[in-house]
């Protein structure tokens, strides 16, 4: 029985945060108290507040139960620069593919203010962009080692470029219409940026393969 009881709690905590997640994206974070999410959940207001202290704990949760939008494929031997090109364009296809992605972004990037019991939580999105700036850094010191990029490019400066042109892309996506230049060129962009990272006389190398013509 209790068993049964603690997998009835997962299944209403995770309706919670799926209707949260829906009302967030429709109704704006601000206009969205926990009653009406409760109400969209076919749950009690006394449901919510067992699962979350307050709202900024359930868009947290929200937040989570999506993921990080981008996945970096740490696989060994391939060039760094086509696995950050593979890195962002991951992420767009994941907009364009998961409902779930998609809403979650939109609230966190357009449907959400964030002051008040909210500003605990922009620190923590900003400690993700963090981590994610350090992954590209690393890519391109990577690539940098290989002899893959010009010699004069600084990995940190690189890695914040690429994180302002992501965020940007990122932001107007989601607000263009769907068929509209910015979605349609979005895969585009994010390939000649990439490209033009590139040291034209390492085209097509492996990290290895860079080296060792970096070495001869």
């Amino acid at each position: 029985m209790a068993r049964k009881t603690k997998a009835e709690a997962a299944l209403t905590r995770d309706r919670i945060v799926a209707c949260a997640r829906q009302v967030f994206s429709r109704d704006g974070v601000t206009n969205t108290s926990l009653e009406k999410v409760a109400k969209e959940a076919g749950v009690t207001r006394g449901a919510v507040y067992w699962h979350f202290r307050d709202k900024a704990d359930l868009f947290m949760a929200v937040r989570l139960d999506t993921g990080s939008l981008l996945r970096l494929n740490q696989a060994e031997g391939d060039d760094p620069l086509h696995r950050l090109e593979l890195f962002l364009l991951e992420a767009i296809r994941r907009l364009r593919e998961e409902d779930k992605v998609r809403e979650t972004y939109e609230v966190m990037l357009w449907r959400c203010e964030y002051v008040g019991e909210f500003a605990t939580v922009r620190d923590d999105l900003m400690t993700s962009g963090r981590n994610f700036i350090d992954e590209i850094t690393a890519l391109y010191a990577e690539a940098k080692s290989a002899g893959l990029t010009d010699p004069r490019l600084e990995p940190a400066l690189a890695s914040l470029e690429t994180f302002c042109l992501y965020a940007g892309i990122l932001k107007a996506w989601l607000a263009a219409p769907a068929e509209g230049i910015i979605r349609d060129q979005a895969a585009a962009m994010i390939r000649q940026h990439v490209a033009l990272r590139r040291n034209s006389a390492g085209v097509g190398l492996t990290p290895s393969a860079g080296a060792r013509k970096k070495k001869a």
